[in-house]
């Protein structure tokens, strides 16, 4: 039977935060920012039921603000040290390890992520032994495994654009299924979020999808 997990790999939001948007966010507008990602993160995976959450959070030194501001209720461990390949594989022995399986990790910057892309995920992990779902910039905004596997987070240069390539060759080379879904933008660079701002205005208003809290974000700063 499954036990399904899911991580969300976060930093503790802070002014130093989201550097590569210094060019149209002040410090503060920045820590904003991420504040709104993780809790508009938070709710939409607290609309599923039968999953287990924690957050990993980085750094270790600033977990008990996050404890502070999210309450009791909410499970944060901290990330192991390495580079973000090293860390993942961590989270998910730490579930595996408690008896859950698969483990779903995602991470805060895609804020038009649907929940049922999370439950779609674990459903395909029935099928296929690795799930992805691709970012337009070249990365994965999700993986999920029903087992920790070394294999797809070695030997893969963090943060360009060919993260999900590599992943998919070391799958490939490895012999381990792999099942994408569709694929969505995050926000890492000002491009990325004007396109952000555009595309939540096109959406209807009470749309489900929209992140209430970016939402709010944009509309203070940007309009």
């Amino acid at each position: 039977m499954k036990r399904p997990a899911l991580v969300i790999m976060s930093r503790v939001p802070s002014t130093e935060g989201k550097s590569r948007l210094s060019e149209v966010l002040t410090p503060e507008q920045r820590e904003a920012l991420q504040w709104a990602l993780l809790k508009d993160t938070m709710d939409k995976v607290g609309q599923l039921t039968g999953l287990k959450c924690y957050i990993a959070a980085t750094p270790p030194d600033r977990i008990n603000k996050l404890r502070l501001t999210l309450g009791p209720g909410v499970e944060i461990i901290p990330q192991s040290n390495g580079d973000l390949g090293q860390r993942m594989l961590s989270a998910i022995y730490y579930a595996y390890g408690l008896g859950y399986s698969p483990a779903i990790l995602i991470g805060t910057d895609a804020p038009l992520l649907p929940a049922s892309y999370l439950t779609k995920a674990i459903r395909m992990l029935d099928k296929y032994q690795v799930v992805c779902g691709p970012a337009l910039d070249g990365g994965y905004y999700l993986i999920g495994t029903c087992h920790p596997r070394e294999c797809i987070f070695q030997d893969i240069s963090w943060g360009r654009s060919d993260v999900l390539e590599r992943t998919v060759t070391a799958c490939r080379q490895h012999n381990l299924t792999i099942g994408l879904l569709e694929p969505l933008g995050d926000v890492d660079r000002p491009p990325d979020l004007f396109a952000l701002a555009r595309k939540i205005k096109k959406m209807e208003p009470g749309h489900p999808a929209i992140p209430i809290r970016t939402s709010r974000f944009i509309v203070k700063n940007f309009t």
